[in-house]
């Protein structure tokens, strides 16, 4: 996997699917577990990283992320700076009442949310400097590394990683159960796949 000269290799992965996510209710940090789906697309995340042998790992303190490391072969370590958005008020709501009930700050949020926070819940910014946290642990000697998260947050991560701006982090496709392959070559990050579901099933690819 660090065969192409990089310093270190990172594999950034989301989730599997859970009730909620099939429901499209908003969830956040609600730890809700993973459905029998989820467990179905880790299922196949594991064996299309079959291959490789992981010298660390992380996940988020949320059940999913952590049943989905668990289902690739690893126990992680718990990083809370990996830890989903806290969407507040929005998380329990179906999506569609979400939009209907805060439009306006729906519209702002996903135009450009910095300076933005979710009511009753966290800021942009306070995500956006996690996610700068998150790359700073994931360094370190000896890969690859397993980094198992969300999609808020690793849209976050991958943004801050490749130099992008808050404007485009909701750009970055974060499908259930992706893989994102992250290398580090002295100080600069580049990204060899983004958000690759490809090892899915068709039927079980969703962007939810």
């Amino acid at each position: 996997m660090q065969g192409s000269g990089a310093d270190l290799a990172v594999v950034l992965v989301r989730h599997g699917a859970t009730a909620w996510n099939e429901n499209r209710y908003c969830q956040g940090r609600r730890d809700v577990p993973l459905s029998a789906r989820g467990r179905m697309q880790a299922g196949h995340l594991r064996d299309a990283l079959s291959g490789v042998r992981f010298a660390r790992a992380f996940s988020s303190p949320l059940v999913r992320a952590v049943e989905t490391a668990r289902t690739i072969g690893v126990e992680p370590a718990i990083l809370p700076d990996l830890v989903e958005l806290d969407r507040g008020h929005w998380e329990g709501h179906p999506m569609d009442e979400v939009r209907r009930r805060w439009v306006k700050l729906h519209e702002a949020w996903y135009r450009d949310p910095t300076g933005l926070a979710m009511p009753g819940g966290e800021a942009f910014d306070a995500l956006w400097e996690r996610a700068a946290r998150v790359l700073e642990t994931l360094r370190g000697p000896g890969g690859p590394v397993l980094a198992s998260g969300h999609k808020a947050i690793n849209r976050a991560i991958v943004a801050r990683a490749l130099g992008r701006t808050p404007r485009d982090v909701w750009a970055i496709a974060q499908p259930q159960a992706c893989r994102t392959l992250l290398l580090l070559s002295g100080d600069r990050w580049t990204a060899e796949t983004i958000g690759d579901a490809s090892h899915l099933p068709e039927p079980l690819r969703s962007e939810d």
